[in-house]
Order: structure tokens, then sequence, then C-alpha cells
């Protein structure tokens, strides 16, 4: 007998159609079949308003039997068909309850692994879909190599994604048992479950942010062009707005701040610049070193290079805290920025 019930447990809980917990039953029992008798000829049929399985020897009809476990005589054959012909098959009925104990461990070995098999696919299948987005899990335990566990849940489905130490915001504390934002990485098929990489360390982490915080981004009114990141310092963000009634830079950061404020929470509270995108990399370029006021932007074309002319006292602004503003302006845009003091009011250039 076939427990309809059990079945549709298994398509509930574990994700797995009725009618694939059937094929997996079925392929059991041939399993159990060919432990006890050593061939491959059996036939399972089902009906599952009855909740019945029913187990068959697949025979084919001889004048000369000569392997009783696949081959039935004609005269045999009679009791089983009408009119039996050589070279024709007839199904013999075995009793499921006949079947050895090896033979019915056989089956449930089978069967388990199968079942085991299915429902890390499910896993794999349900959360592939996030790769690229962001999820919200849960902290359940520090790992070695630094790594964190994160639970993440999905319906009733509960499964343990992994935080490696180089995809976390350096000097943020995670909480145990506490929740946050993730963006997913990977996901993959592992030994014995999903494997699911997570990340909060990523740009496009940040992107993703953005994306749920500034309506004109959803609606792809405004347009990410590039981000880059030196996580939990700072991030720059280059935005163009396909709409020139839409500025990109106001929409990204609305009133008083208060949606990049809302990104730079989720992410430790990183700083974050959003920076207007040109076609033209002289104005790029001045616009990546925000918050520095930049004079001049000499493009050297052959070496996809720059020297970018501020005043002293705008210097140590354009390079910021141990070079972090001008090596991320310099990523931005492609372009290895050189700084170039010049005194305030004059135009004489000195070289840094």
């Amino acid at each position: 007998m076939i427990d309809i019930e059990t079945l549709r447990n298994l398509e509930k809980e574990e994700g797995i159609p009725k009618e694939e917990v059937i094929e997996i039953i079925i392929t059991a029992i041939k399993e159990a079949y060919k432990k006890q008798f050593g061939e491959e000829n059996a036939v399972v049929k089902v009906n599952l308003a009855r909740g019945e399985m029913r187990l068959y020897a697949e025979k084919t009809i001889v004048e000369h039997v000569t392997n009783p476990v696949n081959e039935i005589s004609q005269k045999e054959a009679l009791s089983f068909t009408e009119n039996p012909k050589v070279g024709e098959s007839v199904l013999i009925e075995i009793p499921i309850r006949t079947l050895s104990s090896s033979a019915v461990m056989a089956a449930r070995q089978v069967f388990m692994q199968r079942i085991a098999e299915r429902k890390k696919e499910h896993l794999v299948n349900l959360f592939a879909n996030d790769v690229g987005h962001i999820v919200r899990g849960r902290v359940t335990r520090f790992k070695g190599r630094g790594s964190i566990g994160v639970s993440l849940e999905k319906g009733n489905q509960t499964v343990e994604a992994t935080l490696p130490f180089e995809e976390q915001i350096p000097d943020e504390h995670l909480i145990r048992g506490k929740e946050y934002d993730f963006y997913v990485k990977e996901v993959r098929a592992g030994d014995r479950s999903p494997v699911i990489i997570l990340s909060r360390a990523a740009p496009d982490f940040v992107a993703k942010l953005m994306e749920r915080e500034i309506p004109e981004i959803s609606q792809k009114i405004v347009e990410i062009k590039v981000i880059v990141r030196a996580p939990g310092e700072r991030a720059k963000v280059a935005v163009f707005s396909k709409d020139l009634h839409v500025d990109p830079v106001g929409a990204c950061i609305g009133q008083r701040g208060t949606r990049i404020n809302s990104v730079s929470k989720a992410i430790n509270f990183e700083k974050i610049d959003i920076v207007r995108f040109s076609q033209n990399p002289e104005i790029f370029i001045a616009n990546a070193l925000s918050p520095a006021e930049v004079k001049k932007v000499e493009i050297i074309l052959d070496t996809k290079e720059a020297n970018v002319y501020v005043e002293k006292k705008e210097a140590p602004v354009a390079m910021g805290k141990d070079g972090i503003n001008i090596s991320l302006a310099s990523k931005l845009t492609g372009y290895n920025l050189h700084l170039v003091e010049i005194e305030e009011g004059e135009h004489n250039e000195k070289g840094k």
C-alpha cells in the first residue's frame, strides 16, 4: 500500500512532487527485485487512486527455459495469458511482501538516498533564483577560518548559508541571533546540502540596496553605471539619469540624505559618494574626486592616465584617508590619477 498522506507531506515539507516520490519508490522496488533475483526485468505498476503498488516479473515466452527468472514456457504462460506465443512476454506478479529482508533493505537505502538527493536539488533550485539579490538572514554561528553561518528561510525550507571572512565588512561585528541583509553571490550543490555563499562586501550589494531604497533606480529612471568599494571605509557610485528632468545625484541622496543614509546604515555606516556620470572623462574624473574641488583635469590618452589639479587646501580631501578617495576615483573612472597641487588663485603647477 502507498501512504498518500506521506506523499503529501513529502511534497509539502520537502518540496518533492508526489509523482517524483512515486518514481523513486518504483526505482527502489526494482532495485530490491534485482538484489533478490539478479535480473532487471521487474515491472512496477501503481494505482494512486487505490493506493496500490504491484510488482511483476516480465518474462519472455520460450520453448525451452534456460533462465527461469526472465523466461517462461508456453505451458506455464497459459496460467497468465490466453494463447501465449513464443517470443512474446508476460507479466508474473510477485507479492512485494515475499521479498527478502536484504532486498527490502536495499530498497530502503535506494529510497533514502534518492529522496536526499532530490531534497538537495530542490533546495539548490529554490535558492538559485536569489543569486544576485538581497536576502534576509539570521546569524547562527561562527565557523572556522573566520566564516559565519547564516540561516536562510524560504517558505517552509531552512538552510545554512556561509558568509566567508573575505566577504565580510572589516571591523563589523555581527551578532549571533540577529538578522541582517546579505547579497547572494553563489548557490551550488554540495555533498550533503546546498552551498550558498553570501557577501556584505561586494559592490553589487550596494547596488541592490540602492535599488531597494531609491524608486528612481528600481524604476530604471536612474542607472548605476559603476560602483567601486573599499568595504568598511568608502564606496563611490556613478549614476546617470535617463530623464533630463531627474537629477540622478539628488534622487540617490534624497531629502536631507535620507535615502543614501538608509543604504549606509545597512552596510555598517560606510561612507557612500554619489558621483554624476559623464561620457566626458575630464568631467567624470572631476566628479569622481568629490568632495574635493578640482580645478583642471589633463588626460594622457596613451597611458590611460590623468593629471588632476587641485589647490593645496583641497589636496587632503582629494587624497582621502590613506589615499582612499583618489584610489577609488581611479578605479571608478578607469584612469590612473595623479594629484597636482597648485597655489590658491595661481596657475603655477607643482607635481606631487
